[in-house]
């Protein structure tokens, strides 16, 4: 039969463990993505011409710094001063394919031409932005990281 002591030090020890497992993996991903993101040197460029009615296209500029499988690109459309998000359908401009399966792209400079289509509901309104995240499953296999995109400020129509 276990002493009182030892059975104190093994409860002691297993709540020490269930919580520093927890901490591991729920603090570490967040901290990994801080410290070391698969994506830097973000930007954003605008053409006059990429605003129109109903519609905002941009180039998105990044240097990819480390090897990570994307799982899920989400984009979404806000209002300034609201909680509210509509999902952003995002397509390439070059050919107009939605963004379904994201792909992995190489070590190095990159670059993306999209365009999102803005429900007439909102179109209009002031103060609306396009934020997005990317998701990476990291090479490791211990957890995913997500990582935010550049905030796309939308300019009003004239």
């Amino acid at each position: 039969m276990l002493s009182a002591r030892t059975a104190t030090a093994v409860g002691v020890w297993a709540v020490a463990g269930v919580i520093g497992t927890t901490l591991f993996l729920y603090a570490t991903p967040a901290l990994e993505a801080r410290i070391a993101p698969v994506l830097t040197e973000q930007s954003v460029e605008f053409d006059d011409d990429d605003r129109s009615p109903g519609r905002m296209c941009w180039t998105w500029i990044w240097t990819k710094a480390r090897y990570a499988q994307p799982i899920v690109v989400s984009w979404a459309l806000t209002v300034d001063g609201t909680a509210v998000e509509f999902p952003a359908i995002t397509e390439r401009r070059r050919d107009g394919q939605v963004l379904r399966n994201p792909q992995a792209s190489s070590i190095g400079p990159g670059r993306n031409e999209l365009c999102v289509s803005i429900p007439s509901d909102i179109d209009r309104v002031p103060g609306l932005t396009i934020r997005g995240q990317i998701n990476y499953r990291m090479p490791h296999g211990l957890w995913t990281i997500w990582q935010e995109l550049p905030v796309i400020r939308i300019p009003p129509l004239s």
